[in-house]
Protein backbone atom coordinates (compact mmCIF):
# COMPACT_ATOMS: atom_id res chain seq x y z
CA UNK A 1 0.00 0.00 0.00
CA UNK A 2 1.40 3.33 -0.78
CA UNK A 3 2.00 5.91 2.13
CA UNK A 4 -0.89 8.91 1.71
CA UNK A 5 0.09 13.02 2.10
CA UNK A 6 -3.03 14.72 3.05
CA UNK A 7 -3.13 18.41 2.40
CA UNK A 8 -5.64 20.78 3.33
CA UNK A 9 -5.81 24.10 1.90
CA UNK A 10 -8.22 26.58 1.38
CA UNK A 11 -6.78 26.61 -2.22
CA UNK A 12 -6.70 23.35 -3.61
CA UNK A 13 -4.10 24.23 -6.53
CA UNK A 14 -1.34 25.92 -3.64
CA UNK A 15 -0.16 22.84 -2.37
CA UNK A 16 0.33 21.28 -5.68
CA UNK A 17 4.07 21.42 -6.01
CA UNK A 18 4.94 19.72 -2.72
CA UNK A 19 2.16 17.66 -3.82
CA UNK A 20 4.04 16.67 -7.43
CA UNK A 21 7.19 16.14 -5.49
CA UNK A 22 5.52 13.90 -3.16
CA UNK A 23 3.69 12.10 -6.23
CA UNK A 24 6.87 11.76 -7.56
CA UNK A 25 8.21 9.56 -4.57
CA UNK A 26 5.50 7.37 -5.08
CA UNK A 27 3.24 9.17 -2.46
CA UNK A 28 -0.29 9.52 -2.63
CA UNK A 29 -1.30 12.69 -2.55
CA UNK A 30 -4.65 13.82 -1.61
CA UNK A 31 -5.50 17.92 -0.88
CA UNK A 32 -8.76 19.03 0.30
CA UNK A 33 -9.96 22.62 1.14
CA UNK A 34 -11.41 22.38 4.95
CA UNK A 35 -14.56 24.22 4.04
CA UNK A 36 -15.63 20.99 1.97
CA UNK A 37 -18.34 19.08 3.04
CA UNK A 38 -17.13 15.77 2.66
CA UNK A 39 -13.14 16.86 3.43
CA UNK A 40 -13.57 14.51 6.36
CA UNK A 41 -14.91 11.13 4.59
CA UNK A 42 -11.70 12.16 2.03
CA UNK A 43 -9.42 12.26 5.37
CA UNK A 44 -11.14 8.47 6.44
CA UNK A 45 -10.77 7.07 3.00
CA UNK A 46 -7.46 8.17 2.03
CA UNK A 47 -5.89 6.80 5.87
CA UNK A 48 -3.23 9.44 5.31
CA UNK A 49 0.05 9.03 7.93
CA UNK A 50 0.88 12.57 7.30
CA UNK A 51 -2.00 15.14 7.16
CA UNK A 52 -0.90 18.95 6.34
CA UNK A 53 -3.27 21.69 7.99
CA UNK A 54 -2.69 25.52 6.65
CA UNK A 55 -3.60 28.03 9.06
CA UNK A 56 -2.74 31.20 6.32
CA UNK A 57 -5.68 33.46 5.44
CA UNK A 58 -9.14 33.97 6.14
CA UNK A 59 -10.02 29.88 6.24
CA UNK A 60 -7.10 29.04 8.58
CA UNK A 61 -9.84 28.93 11.22
CA UNK A 62 -11.30 26.23 8.67
CA UNK A 63 -8.39 24.21 8.87
CA UNK A 64 -8.10 24.05 12.60
CA UNK A 65 -11.95 23.13 12.64
CA UNK A 66 -11.18 20.18 10.35
CA UNK A 67 -8.12 19.14 12.44
CA UNK A 68 -9.88 19.33 15.74
CA UNK A 69 -12.76 17.16 13.41
CA UNK A 70 -10.36 15.21 12.49
CA UNK A 71 -9.09 14.13 15.76
CA UNK A 72 -12.67 13.73 17.11
CA UNK A 73 -13.40 11.19 14.47
CA UNK A 74 -13.44 7.14 14.94
CA UNK A 75 -12.82 6.82 11.40
CA UNK A 76 -9.69 8.34 11.23
CA UNK A 77 -6.41 6.95 12.05
CA UNK A 78 -4.43 9.18 14.12
CA UNK A 79 -2.23 11.03 11.09
CA UNK A 80 1.12 12.77 12.07
CA UNK A 81 -0.64 16.38 11.92
CA UNK A 82 1.50 19.49 10.88
CA UNK A 83 0.12 23.21 10.98
CA UNK A 84 1.79 25.49 8.62
CA UNK A 85 1.62 29.28 8.32
CA UNK A 86 -1.11 31.14 10.36
CA UNK A 87 -0.89 34.44 12.73
CA UNK A 88 -0.19 34.04 16.64
CA UNK A 89 -3.85 33.43 17.54
CA UNK A 90 -4.73 30.70 15.15
CA UNK A 91 -1.82 29.42 16.06
CA UNK A 92 -2.34 29.39 19.51
CA UNK A 93 -5.87 27.76 18.90
CA UNK A 94 -4.60 25.34 16.88
CA UNK A 95 -1.81 24.42 19.85
CA UNK A 96 -4.75 23.82 22.50
CA UNK A 97 -6.70 21.57 19.91
CA UNK A 98 -3.92 19.23 18.59
CA UNK A 99 -1.20 19.58 21.49
CA UNK A 100 0.86 17.22 19.50
CA UNK A 101 0.92 18.50 16.55
CA UNK A 102 3.97 19.68 14.38
CA UNK A 103 4.05 23.81 14.21
CA UNK A 104 6.06 25.33 11.11
CA UNK A 105 6.14 28.22 8.79
CA UNK A 106 4.93 27.68 5.24
CA UNK A 107 8.58 28.26 3.54
CA UNK A 108 9.67 25.22 6.00
CA UNK A 109 7.30 23.32 5.19
CA UNK A 110 8.57 21.25 1.94
CA UNK A 111 11.98 20.91 4.60
CA UNK A 112 10.24 19.41 7.35
CA UNK A 113 7.78 17.15 5.40
CA UNK A 114 11.05 15.92 3.92
CA UNK A 115 12.58 15.27 6.92
CA UNK A 116 9.25 13.60 8.41
CA UNK A 117 8.82 11.41 5.68
CA UNK A 118 12.28 9.90 5.67
CA UNK A 119 11.62 8.59 9.16
CA UNK A 120 8.38 6.90 8.79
Amino acid sequence: MTDTLFFVHPDEHSPQQIAEAYQLRGWNVVVSPPHADDALDRMAQAEPVVAVFCLDGERGGDSRTLATGALADARIVRPLMVFAGGGAAEVAAARTAAPYGIFVRMDELAWVLKRLIVKL
